[in-house]
């Protein structure tokens, strides 16, 4: 009884020797390929360059916090932004400048007047600033290049914000508990 494994074995074992036999080394080749001769990174290189075009897009973006509160004029973090994009295409970068959609409007006719709706209107303006102040900064084809969309990157919501905010209170940054990036308790007592 116990021979039967045995044997089944032997005979698995002699058909394998035969079929390397008759194909001789050569019939190994095509179950194992060859490593790859590309340097490493060559595969993943590609996914990070995209990811770093795009971020390098979001830097062309003037979000709705940049503006003064239901206005099309500039705060003085929006003018400086605008300084950085008028800098950086006159420099030759080729890029799209994207006016963020506002979504703080209260739509006519509601019960509530929540602000949250968009405003055509205001972002045509909005955009209309922008366009000028680029010109007046030296970019011809500024009224090509600037267009209202939502922003590339969504922001966070209240909820998310308030989450991030108490969850940063209890770890209370790098280091906390002794742990910081040593690991853990080797450390605890220095």
């Amino acid at each position: 009884m116990k021979s039967e494994p045995r044997l089944a074995t032997l005979l698995y074992a002699a058909i394998c020797l035969g079929a390397l036999g008759a194909t001789g080394c050569e019939g190994w080749k095509q179950y194992y390929r060859s490593p790859s001769s590309l340097p490493l990174g060559t595969a993943s290189d590609p996914v990070w360059q995209n990811q770093e075009r795009n971020a390098e897009m979001s830097d062309f973006v003037v979000y709705e916090h940049e503006f003064q509160l239901d206005t099309e004029w500039l705060n003085l973090g929006g003018e400086d932004h605008v300084k950085q994009i008028a800098a950086r295409l006159q420099g030759g970068q080729e890029a799209t400048v994207l006016v963020e959609r506002s979504m703080s409007s209260p739509a006519p006719g509601t019960k509530f007047q929540y602000p949250v709706n968009p405003n055509p209107e205001l972002d045509a303006r909005r955009r209309d600033i922008i366009v000028r102040s680029l010109a007046a900064m030296g970019i011809q084809d500024a009224d090509q290049r600037v267009v209202v969309a939502p922003a590339l990157t969504p922001g966070i919501t209240g909820n998310e914000a308030e989450a991030n905010y108490y969850q940063g209170l209890g770890n209370q940054g790098y280091g906390a508990s002794g742990r910081g990036g040593f690991g853990g308790f080797m450390f605890r007592g220095f």
